[in-house]
């Protein structure tokens, strides 16, 4: 997939182009459905599609609170995620204050007239322009006659709306595997594998901890069931707590530790990628080491059963 990031006043090449447009946190079946749409549309036109995208998050820029925003697909991952769509091109418009002052009109004029749209898609409640004044309404008209467009209904799923702030919610209670269905695959963060206490390697249960991009959104504390997958391309079945490891420290930081199913090699300074299936249980602080351990054998059998 061509990526081309402009940070305005820079303004894209004219190619023509179905462009579906929407910041696409997640790239869940709901983002999913309308790319899928804008695919549709290119095919019959003989165009590529062109994913309109910005980054950072909106809020992140223009709310007083810096860390506004935890993103379920930071970029790098969200570009992955749509270029196995099967996307030609993405614009990743850098979204500043002077990109959100641009009137409805001069947004259109500038980044979709100018950058050759020929067909213009996106979801029902998306909205561009200073205060979001434009609309999937308004987009007919402030299209000035140079290309069509067409709306993608509402998503749901049992019921509720698909979005990505649900997606959030469900993450940060724990439900990963709802999270993961809404997301058409399973939810993954990305770690590096740094020196922790070694205390797992004493008891049978040697971990990686791993120290997350900051942006990501953290599961609810607890152990869960995962996957690891590893730099060069094996994948294992896992065990992951985060927490604060109350049993060995009164406070502390969150970590996130795995414990890989039949495996004993060197992973520090790697980068991994952990897909969370299944919340086990919350994380609580035991009495002594022996309590521990066979908490952490009865953890086992239960995430060996979910993942064979």
């Amino acid at each position: 997939m061509e990526t081309i990031h402009l940070t305005h006043p820079e303004t894209p090449e004219f190619v023509p182009s179905v462009m579906v447009l929407g910041f696409f946190d997640g790239v869940h079946i709901g983002h999913q459905a309308v790319i899928e749409h804008a695919k549709q549309h290119a095919e019959q036109l003989d165009v590529p599609v062109t994913v309109v995208t910005f980054d950072p998050h909106p809020k992140q820029v223009l709310s007083n609170n810096a860390d506004a925003v935890r993103y379920i697909t930071p970029l790098k991952r969200k570009l992955q995620r749509i270029a196995a769509l099967g996307v030609e091109r993405c614009l990743v418009l850098t979204f500043t204050k002077q990109l959100a002052s641009l009137s409805p009109q001069q947004f259109v004029d500038d980044y979709l007239i100018g950058a050759g749209a020929v067909h213009v898609t996106a979801g029902f409640d998306y909205s561009y322009g200073k205060f979001g004044e434009g609309t999937m309404e308004t987009m007919p008209y402030h299209a000035r006659g140079r290309f069509t467009t067409s709306v993608v209904a509402e998503q749901t799923s049992d019921g509720d709306k698909v979005s990505s702030t649900r997606i959030r919610k469900l993450l940060g209670a724990g439900s990963v595997d709802l999270a993961s269905e809404l997301l058409g695959a399973p939810y993954v963060i990305c770690g590096e594998v740094i020196h922790g206490d070694a205390r797992g390697r004493t008891i049978g249960y040697p971990t990686a901890n791993m120290v997350m991009d900051a942006s990501y959104v953290m599961p609810r504390l607890g152990v869960y069931a995962t996957r690891v997958r590893l730099e060069d391309g094996r994948t294992f079945d896992a065990m992951t707590n985060v927490g604060r490891r109350p049993t060995f420290y009164d406070t502390g930081d969150v970590s996130i530790e795995s414990h890989l199913f039949d495996f004993s090699e060197d992973l520090y300074g790697q980068l991994l990628e952990i897909e969370w299936v299944h919340y086990l249980r919350d994380e609580r602080a035991f009495d002594g080491l022996d309590s521990l351990i066979a908490q952490l054998k009865q953890d086992e059998t239960a995430a060996r059963a979910i993942l064979s």
